[in-house]
């Protein structure tokens, strides 16, 4: 009888002890073939990435496998001394992690982490490893890859550390490979190219995938199968097109329904308009950011990176501006020449009739109240040895907002109240909380100060979809009643569908196209546009219930 190249049988990995036990993987079975790929989908805390390192044998020390097997060609890994796993990892079973900043060595360059799965596991040495290692780098697109072979980790960009990842993944030429939200971090244009790249590799070495991800549209267009995770359990599982045409459970419905889209905003009607025929909050005229190029021993400038080059936007109050594009366009660029974190090289930004560019010391930083920024790592931009309580109040103290401290006080727990959290969590570190609710307290601290105007930058790219959903919603429910102006970075273009009412396009510094939402992303003028649009993983069509 034939059997599947990977097959996980009832198995269970538990964390603490019978007083303090949490089941993280509870009963799971399923089973891979060569030349297949098994979406495992689910938000975080579901059990998929535990499911992947209990595969891997990688687990903390908390954790135990309670029970199971774990099947690879008819071999059960968990009966398997340490010394044989090793040779398994990375030969037969290859696994791109989700955060590739603590999965790469910081003191080896992107070739030497490289080579040594080539020397391992296809004895590639001198020459020949660097020519492999090259291709392998140029297959997942890191530009000019001769040039950034011998470049450490900290050089390259978090979403060109992914693709290192993979690269060091695919090296091995693995039977099965099992990647952990491998494109969470990349543009849409780049996730197509390696999504296509794993597919295609698939395709010559017949290799079987396990593919995790809160994608469903990414799921769509992996899979051969699909399965539902939730609280350690598979839900729901089925072959693609039923899953997608009919899906079962109460769980996978909600997931479907939390996606943002153009029909869900038209099916909750509750668009704010804003009123475009007045003045403008804001208004970017012809701004450019430049950045020298130094070479020699006296560092002369021998050229510049045009970052933005000459970008005119408008936003008026209640309005939600997308500027969508790949990273390294200068979207990031531009929101920080806005707020005047870094020096305009040219160009106007007006701000409710004041020329930012012209102001300086105390008159900037009184203006600054007006314009807050949610960055898109809530974890990275708090201090994680200060209260949240004191998170929120420490620019309230600096732009003299709330009288004293006891309306600090209140004016703090209303706020975290009108993000959807409680009062009680100003006494919290950030670490206690999830990604969603420390998003929410970004936007809590970015309240705090009454702006008129707040710069998102990216702010639901790394969130499960319902999580994702909420932060949307919240920030609609904002702009409604506060007539908040919102300009929102992002390559999401179903979020940009759903919020915005304006979208920027840009690209290599520049705004290719604007428009209308529906206008632009329902009749794109610009090739680079109809590129971005055609590279947009969606679910196909739910059958009517």
């Amino acid at each position: 009888m034939s059997h599947k190249l990977l097959e996980v049988r009832n198995l269970q990995t538990f964390f603490g002890d019978d007083d303090n036990l949490t089941r993280a993987v509870d009963d799971v079975s399923f089973g891979i073939d060569r030349d297949e790929t098994l979406a495992l989908l689910g938000e975080s805390g579901s059990g998929k990435s535990i499911t992947a390192h209990t595969i891997m044998r990688l687990l903390p020390p908390a954790a135990r496998v309670a029970g199971g097997e774990v099947i690879l060609d008819g071999q059960n890994l968990l009966k398997l001394p340490e010394r044989r796993m090793r040779d398994i990892r990375g030969g037969r079973i290859a696994m791109i992690f989700q955060e590739p900043q603590s999965s790469l060595n910081p003191v080896l360059t992107a070739g030497q982490q490289i080579g040594e799965t080539l020397a391992r596991h296809q004895q590639l040495h001198g020459s020949a490893q660097r020519r492999r290692t090259l291709e392998l780098l140029d297959e997942v697109g890191i530009p000019e890859a001769r040039s950034r072979i011998d470049d450490y980790p900290h050089q390259f960009s978090g979403g060109m550390k992914q693709r290192i990842m993979i690269a060091m993944a695919l090296a091995g030429r693995p039977d099965l490979l099992i990647a952990d939200e491998p494109t969470t971090a990349l543009d849409v244009t780049i996730q197509a190219r390696i999504l296509d790249l794993l597919k295609s590799l698939q395709r010559e070495t017949h290799m079987g995938i396990l593919f995790i991800t809160h994608d469903i549209g990414v799921a769509a267009q992996v899979a051969d199968h699909v399965a539902v995770m939730r609280h350690g359990c598979i839900v729901e599982s089925n072959p693609r097109e039923a899953f997608f045409a009919r899906p079962r459970h109460p769980y996978t419905h909600e997931l479907f329904d939390a996606l943002p889209s153009r029909e869900r905003r038209q099916r909750e009607a509750n668009d704010t308009r804003p009123d475009v025929a007045s003045a403008p909050l804001l208004e970017v005229r012809d701004l450019k950011v430049h950045f020298p190029i130094r070479k020699g021993v006296f560092k002369r400038v021998v050229g510049h990176v045009r970052a933005v080059d000459g970008v005119s936007i408008r936003i008026h109050s209640g309005e939600t501006v997308a500027m969508v594009g790949e990273s390294g366009s200068g979207k990031t660029t531009l929101g920080k020449g806005i707020l005047q974190l870094l020096k305009p090289t040219d160009g106007a930004v007006l701000f409710d009739g004041d020329e930012l560019t012209r102001l300086r010391g105390d008159a900037l930083r009184r203006r600054r109240a007006d314009i807050q920024v949610v960055f898109q790592d809530p974890y990275a931009s708090m201090n994680p040895r200060m209260l949240v309580g004191d998170i929120i109040e420490e620019g309230m103290l600096a732009q003299r907002v709330g009288g004293d401290r006891h309306e600090r006080q209140a004016r703090i727990e209303q706020l975290l109240q009108q993000v959807g959290l409680q009062a009680q969590h100003k006494n919290r570190y950030p670490h206690e909380f999830s990604g969603g609710q420390r998003q929410r307290i970004c936007i809590a601290r970015a309240l705090a100060v009454d702006p008129k105007l707040i710069i998102c930058d990216e702010p639901t790219s790394a969130l499960d979809v319902s999580v994702q959903a909420q932060i949307l919603d919240l920030l609609k429910d904002l702009q409604a009643r506060l007539g908040l102006a919102y300009l929102f970075i992002t390559h999401n273009i179903a979020v940009v569908e759903y919020l915005a009412h304006y979208v920027a396009v840009m690209y290599e510094g520049r705004v290719v196209e604007q428009g209308k939402v529906d206008d632009v992303l329902l009749q794109p003028q610009h090739e680079y546009t109809r590129k971005l649009l055609s590279a947009v993983p969606r679910p196909p069509e739910r059958e009517a219930s």
